[in-house]
């Protein structure tokens, strides 16, 4: 029988594209959901034949929600709006695990906007759209047994990209 896929199964690791080099990519810490929506622009124009139908291509974006903290990839992610930065995504599916690697979708891309409002009741919660340059690439990543500790449960790589390959 098939298993089902839960959300707290796919995590969100970020890096500035500019770190490639030197940075492994970062998780984002509270995450409560991201939603990865593929939009297809199609039009239709009459003939006298009949409608035909064509599409204006693909756009993806990924929409984001955490609970904010004081961390560095928090402050990375807001800076990147701020100063337009380019970033890398990952979305790593922690249920996908195949011989220490696990299924990842990759893409380049920018935040669109920053939104973090403070409730005074509950725990200050920012939301942001990242908006993917071309479409997200599949493949695997590999996690380190801390990286997986640390997450409780359980293309590029996210390791640091060397000048001579693809940080394979």
């Amino acid at each position: 029988m098939e298993q089902a896929v839960f959300g707290k199964e796919k995590i969100l690791k970020f890096r500035r594209l500019a770190d490639a080099s030197t940075n492994k990519a970062a998780k984002l810490a509270l995450q409560i959901e991201h939603t990865i929506t593929y939009d297809t622009n199609s039009d239709s124009q009459m003939t006298k034949d009949g409608p035909i139908n064509y599409d204006g291509g693909l756009t993806t974006s990924i929409e984001i929600s955490a609970i904010s903290t004081r961390d560095e990839v928090n402050e990375m992610l807001r800076q990147s709006v701020l100063k337009r930065e380019v970033l890398e995504v990952w979305e790593i599916d922690l249920g996908s695990e195949k011989d220490g690697k696990y299924a990842a979708k990759y893409g380049q891309g920018r935040l669109s906007e920053w939104e973090d409002p403070a409730n005074v009741e509950e725990a200050a919660q920012f939301t942001t759209t990242f908006n993917v340059n071309g479409e997200l690439q599949d493949g695997e990543v590999s996690l380190t047994p801390d990286e997986i500790a640390t997450i409780q449960y359980a293309f590029a790589d996210t390791e640091p990209k060397t000048s001579g390959g693809s940080g394979k």
